[in-house]
């Protein structure tokens, strides 16, 4: 019997459910496929059809809630912010549609978006990258920074927004206001080394 469109987005999103669910109980890296098909009821094969891997699933959770962060940053931009105010707002509008995923992003983000993941392994990740660093030129082409090659700019922002990740995924400090004040810092750095003076703030 064919299945219905429909019931095909029922059942991807009942796996990322249950597998959220199972990461966050048991851990990313004890949770096997095994475990997500056996909770969801359906043959191992059946969910390979949907997500070829444990690391393509968890990506996809993770670029889901990037994507609802950027939807975030739209409907809250003014219009009116510096670039380090708009930078700060799109990450930290991601940060907070990620925070279901905190405990165990760091893993999810080794394997899918890291500068050593290959491209080939997670699909997810690399289009997930993208995603994000486009509405980042989109900021940085309104503001007209345009001084440093756009190989550079990419190269020094993606590194210093990894490192926002990866200290968030580990701040215990109350309401993650170390990681918010690192990322405050993290974008007037990227501001000042692309336009070569200091950013409006």
């Amino acid at each position: 019997m064919r299945i219905t469109q429909e019931a095909k987005q029922q059942n991807r999103k009942r796996i990322l459910q249950v597998a959220a669910s199972l990461f966050s109980e048991q851990g990313y890296g004890k949770t096997t496929t095994r475990d997500i098909s056996t909770a969801c009821k359906m043959a191992k094969g059946t969910l390979f059809n949907y997500f070829p891997s444990k690391e393509t699933l968890a990506m996809t959770m993770v670029a889901e809630a990037m994507e609802e962060g950027r939807e975030r940053y739209l409907e809250r931009r003014a219009g009116e912010e510096s670039l380090v105010e708009e930078l700060f707002l799109l990450v930290a509008s991601e940060l907070r549609a990620l925070r279901p995923y905190r405990l165990y992003i760091g893993p999810v983000l080794e394997s899918g978006m890291s500068v050593f993941a290959k491209e080939a392994c997670c699909p997810a990740g690399e289009q997930a990258r993208r995603a994000h660093l486009e509405t980042v030129a989109a900021i940085l082409a309104a503001h007209h920074y345009e001084l440093v090659p756009e190989s550079i700019a990419v190269t020094l922002y993606w590194s210093l927004y990894l490192g926002i990740l990866a200290h968030w995924s580990k701040d215990t400090s109350s309401h993650q206001q170390a990681t918010l004040s690192l990322l405050d810092y993290s974008m007037k750095v990227f501001a000042v080394t692309i336009s070569g003076s200091l950013p409006e703030v």
